[in-house]
């Protein structure tokens, strides 16, 4: 079941702006509300994930930070994939 719409939210936007958001709106053939909704949540998303805080104890913390000082380990399949030339070189 699609839950109601009812919040509302309010922008201002230079006509460049204005026009940038319809063009690309258009262009993903999405309404200017679909498109401005789904990018803002998509940056929120990012946001609190960028800003996300976890709690250890002090047991969990130990193994926090030797899993951090431990030594890397090279991953063949990965140094063979880094040595490869990008396709856009």
């Amino acid at each position: 079941m699609a839950s109601m719409k009812v919040a509302r939210i309010n922008l201002r936007a230079t006509p460049q702006q204005d026009d940038l958001i319809r063009r690309a709106a258009d262009m993903q053939r999405k309404s200017v509300t679909e498109f401005v909704l789904e990018s803002a949540c998509r940056s929120a998303e990012a946001a609190l994930y960028d800003a996300r805080t976890f709690l250890l104890d002090e047991q969990g913390w130990k193994q926090f930070e030797k899993a951090c000082k431990r030594e890397g380990r090279a991953i063949p399949e990965l140094v063979a994939l880094f040595r490869e030339k990008a396709p856009w070189d």
